[in-house]
Parts: structure tokens; sequence; C-alpha cells
């Protein structure tokens, strides 16, 4: 639809340019047959899009200062009721001066779980020796292959001789001539991948990387002492396309749009890269090892093969587990003779994020029988210790990411994370900056505050605005009828930072009883597999931002955490993003993921007989919450 959409424009506008102009600056040429959000997504800057494109969410929207926009059939087209345009369904038709438009604010992944990098053990797959190389002469005339190999033996005993990489007897071919009296080599447990002049030894790290559908987080690491000196995050560019997997492989489906989400997922790990370099003062060329995991989706979009089989029937990935892999196969801007390892995934739609994660909390080595539930864009679940694992994935959606709500948005500054509900409302955002939405931790207590507060009754309906009137309160003031349906309104539109009321509305907390619901139930399923009651549960860690500010009581209050696992409640934090340093850090963690991946047992929650009867029952919200 979209492809012949922009067919028939490039063929009405005959390759046309004009110049975007954000605040009167000239910023940069567009395609007049491309819509603004593409043209703005290309270049680097990131709206709020999480239906991909499709104009149902209603978040891309942009100013226009000057100059005329139309719609996909070129007539002109007219701003909604704020003045502004959805930048999804709009093309430029002349010059545009636009302005500056509110990019789509990264949001936390969550800290890395330190306590489950105490007492690790370092090994990293790449370290560094130092030689003091005997040149040869014409009286003893060998090759710098064998002069690199005597060294090798004269500090470490070896009976056969390490092999060596062409690129790093190119780097020798450079060194060499300048003789050096020290030459620092970097190695692997079987191979020499690079040749450096002058004792480098203290210049040896490593990058990990957490590649979720939303948020993209890098963390910087010393592979000589395993310390994390910087991490930083980036919106995945590939958000712009679809907040969930489903629209990215859709958008993936041609050539083209497979080469441009590639792009976008490789571009953003460089800036992030740029970004911890800058911080620590390094240079990427220092960055020798690299990990990453993401969900079988995002791995697949990385290495630029088409994810489309995993929405075929049987609905199996591509590939689940690679090689070590050199930076250019994924334009990774590090030591060109470093590596890359990609964690390997479960399933089609349970990836290396949901590896990593176990690793991260060390799941697989505890005797505890622990539920682990990854409550990030997709919503991943993980039942078992060292001796059994299942996991499944739920239809969770992006909600908790704030897609899908109103007034959502990802956790970041000027989201609503704290609503208080009593004779009024209170929130809290981000920061204290003015209310720009709410964001999943907010809107799970708004819901959980109205439901104390009988604003909305168990099966999540709002009662009678007359009924609330005569309360002696400022809540029924809030509840209105907007565009057919019901809303309580937490920040009225002229004290928001957007101009419009920020709210709760009907289909808000319908999309939160469908997420719920989805967790919920995928944990009943997982315990009758594994064959356990709540009661036999140990521990239950919640990963991901979210879970670190997600308030239990209200959780408890609307059944998204079943209120018999009550104080057995742990957040960690990034767990996937604590498992992919894990596996820079250690060679053996490699193991550690295969034996993951072999251990667990993929559960079809779609497919399980009881789901449908399961899942419209756990709908309702708990009574008397």
């Amino acid at each position: 639809m979209c492809i012949q959409v922009g067919e028939k424009m490039a063929a009405r506008t005959g390759g046309k340019t004009v110049t975007i102009y954000i605040n009167n600056t000239p910023a940069w040429e567009v395609p007049a047959h491309e819509t603004l959000l593409s043209s703005l997504t290309e270049a680097g800057m990131i709206l709020e899009a999480s239906c991909g494109g499709q104009s149902s969410c209603g978040k891309c929207r942009i100013k226009l200062l000057s100059g005329q926009v139309v719609d996909r059939l070129g007539n002109p087209a007219e701003p909604m009721d704020d003045g502004r345009h959805l930048a999804c369904q709009v093309y430029p038709a002349e010059d545009l001066v636009l302005e500056r438009p509110v990019p789509a604010q990264v949001s936390s992944k969550g800290e890395i779980g330190d306590q489950f990098l105490e007492d690790f053990d370092l090994s990293p797959p790449v370290k560094k020796n130092l030689l003091r190389p005997v040149y040869p002469t014409l009286e003893h005339n060998y090759s710098l292959q064998e002069m690199i190999q005597q060294g090798i033996r004269a500090i470490e005993d070896r009976e056969e001789d390490l092999s060596i990489a062409i690129s790093a007897l190119q780097d020798l071919a450079r060194i060499a001539p300048e003789k050096p009296d020290e030459i620092t080599l970097l190695r692997t447990s079987d191979q020499i991948i690079a040749f450096e002049a002058g004792d480098t030894l203290a210049s040896l790290y490593g990058v990990a990387f957490d590649i979720g559908s939303t948020t993209v987080a890098g963390m910087l690491v010393d592979l000589n002492n395993g310390k994390i000196l910087a991490a930083a995050a980036e919106t995945n560019p590939q958000a712009a396309y679809g907040a969930d997997v489903i629209s990215r492989i859709k958008a993936a489906r041609t050539e083209a749009g497979l080469n441009t989400l590639t792009s976008a997922i490789r571009n953003c790990l460089n800036d992030i890269l740029e970004k911890l370099c800058a911080t620590e003062g390094i240079s990427n060329q220092d960055i020798y090892w690299a990990t990453a995991a993401g969900n079988s989706t995002m791995e697949h979009l990385l290495m630029g093969v088409s994810p489309e089989y995993l929405t075929i029937s049987p609905y199996v990935p591509v590939f689940k587990d690679l090689p070590l892999l050199p930076p250019k196969v994924i334009d990774l801007a590090i030591n060109p003779g470093g590596r890359i390892r990609l964690l390997p995934n479960i399933a089609s739609f349970v990836g290396a994020d949901t590896v990593a994660a176990i690793l991260g909390v060390d799941q697989d080595l505890t005797s505890k029988l622990t539920l682990l539930i990854d409550l990030g864009t997709n919503g991943e679940i993980v039942l078992g210790n060292k001796d059994k694992i299942l996991v499944s994935s739920t239809a969770a959606g992006p909600a908790f990411e704030g897609a899908q709500l109103s007034s959502g948005m990802r956790a970041a500054n000027g989201a609503i994370d704290q609503v208080t509900i009593t004779d009024d409302v209170y929130v809290h955002t981000i920061k204290d900056e003015p209310a720009r939405g709410i964001c999943g931790s907010g809107v799970i207590e708004g819901i959980a505050g109205l439901l104390k507060a009988g604003v909305i009754t168990a099966s999540g309906r709002f009662i009678s605005k007359e009924r609330l009137a005569l309360w002696p309160n400022k809540l029924g003031k809030r509840l209105k009828v907007e565009n057919g349906q019901k809303e309580f309104v937490l920040v009225p539109a002229q004290h928001s930072a957007t101009g419009r009321d920020i709210s709760i509305t009907q289909g808000d907390i319908r999309e939160i009883q469908l997420v719920k619901s989805s967790i919920f139930t995928g944990v009943e399923i997982l315990m009758e597999n594994y064959g356990i009651t709540f009661a036999e549960i140990e521990e239950v860690l919640i990963a991901g931002a979210f879970g670190n500010h997600l308030d239990l009581g209200s959780a408890l209050g609307i059944g998204l955490v079943p209120s018999a696992l009550r104080g057995k409640v742990i957040p960690v934090g990034n767990a996937a993003g604590t498992g992919a340093v894990k596996a820079l850090l250690s060679e053996p963690i490699r193991e550690r993921c295969r034996s993951i991946v072999n251990k667990a047992l993929f559960i079809e929650l779609a497919n399980h007989p009881g789901f449908q009867k399961k899942f419209i029952n756990n709908l309702s919200f708990p009574e008397g919450s």
C-alpha cells in the first residue's frame, strides 16, 4: 500500500525535490513523493510514530510555518484542530518551513544489575600480549610470522603455533619497518587478530549492545578489569516504521525497505559508539570486542537478513546462532581487527534478548524456582531454574512504552510516571517537566487509582458522569466525553506541554486490560506446563526500566502481578543489558548461552487449548481493588 502510494506520488511529482527549513534554517532537500515522516526519519530526526505511519496513533505532529503540503492524492492538506499536520500523511508540494518538531525522546532501559556482575569470572574472549620481537637479519633470516611465533613461545608454553589472521599480517607489515622495541598483539584463544606498535596493553575495550525495539542501549567496558565505564542510549530509529516487530517485518518486505531498516539500526549503533568514546575520551580503534542481544527480528534486521519468514508458516527464524563476525559485516566502527558476537535466539519471537536476560540474572544457574518477566515493548516470560526453563512471548505489545495509548509516551522527560488519586489528581513527571504524556508506570498507577476511587469498575468501565458528579470531591469535573469516548483528564490542556488534555480514556483502559491479561494468562499457562502453583514460585524478577519504576501496589491492584506473589517481586533493571555485558567479559558464557537455548522450551500460548478462556477471564480487574 505505502509502496504503491509512493510510486504514484513519484510519477506525479516527476522526481521533484524541495528544501525543508527548520525555524527558517535550511536543513536538507527531500523528494516530493515521500511523506514528511519518511524524509525526517531519513535525515535522523526521529518522531513518535508508534503506528508506523498509518495515522492511527496521531503522534507525529508537525507545525507548518510556511509552504504547502498535500495528501496522497495531491490535494492540499488541511491541518487538524490544533493547526498541525500528521507527518505520515502529508507530502511537500513546495519548499517548507517547519517549527522544530519534538523528537522521540529516549526512554531508559534500566540500570545494569551490578549485583549480578559481582564475583564474576573475568575471562574476555580477546586479550593482549606484549612481545619484544627479535627481528630477522641476514644471518638469521626468518619471516615476520616466524618472529612472532618465537616471541609467543618465549612468554607461554604452547605445543602449536597460534594462527595469524591476514588482516593482522597486514598490520605487521605496516609496523615492522619501524622496528619498534615492543609490539602488542590482540588475540583470541586460537588466533592473533591484530598487531599494534608499542605497549598498548591498557587500551582494551569492549562494547555491549542491548538492541530493543524501542530503545537501543550501549555499555562501554574495560576488558582489563571488567568495569562498565559509560552507558548511552538512543531511540531505535526503526520505531518510525512502527512500534512493534510485526510492523517492522512488513516494512522490510521489499529490498529497499530491508536496506532502510538495516542501515537505520547500524547507524544507531555507531551513534552510540561515538557517544561512548566521547564520554571516556578514547578512540573507537581501542574497542576490539562487541556483543549484541536483541529479539529475533532485531537481529535479522541488523544482519540485513529478511525477517519475513518469522510470519510465514512454520514461523521460524532464518538463523538462531552465528559465528564470530568481523566488524565490517555490520559496518560497526570499532577496530577492524576486532570481533562481534550476536547472542543466539531461542525461537521466532523469543530472541537473544531473553537469552541475555536469563544470563543476566543467572536464572540458568539458580536452584530457586524463578519467574522472570521482561516488560518491554514485547513481553517475555521465563519460568524455571537450572533444571528446567519454560519461555513464552505474550501479545503484550508496546503499551508499556506508551504506544497505543491516547496520551502515551515513553519514560522520558515530561512523562507522567506517578499518579495519586484522592480528593483530586496529583501527578509527578520525569525531571519535573511540564506534562507531555503518560508512560507505562504512570498509566498503571492511574488506572489502579481510578479503580480504588471507584471511578471505574472491575470490568474496566467508567461509572456515569452524573454519578461521579455527586461525589464530594473534584474528580467529577475530570470525567468527560470526547469523540464519543469517555476519558478522565489527568492534566488539562492549559497546564500540559502539548496544549492538549492528557487523559486516560476508555480505550486506554481496555488496552491495559489486554496487556495485563496476556501476561497473567502467559504466567498461568507456563505454570500449568511446569506443574506448579503460585505458592511454589520463590521469586519474581521484573526486568526493564518499567520494572524499576513499577509501583507494586498498583501492579497488584490491576492484576498485572498476581496477589499470591506479593512479597516475592524484585526489580532487576536491564537484565538483557547485564547479560550482554557478561557475554562481553567471559568466553565460557558462549557455552552458557547455547545451553540456555537448548534447555529452554518454548510454549506457544495461542496454541494452548485453554488460552482463549483464560484470557477472557483475566481481562477484568481484581474485585475490591
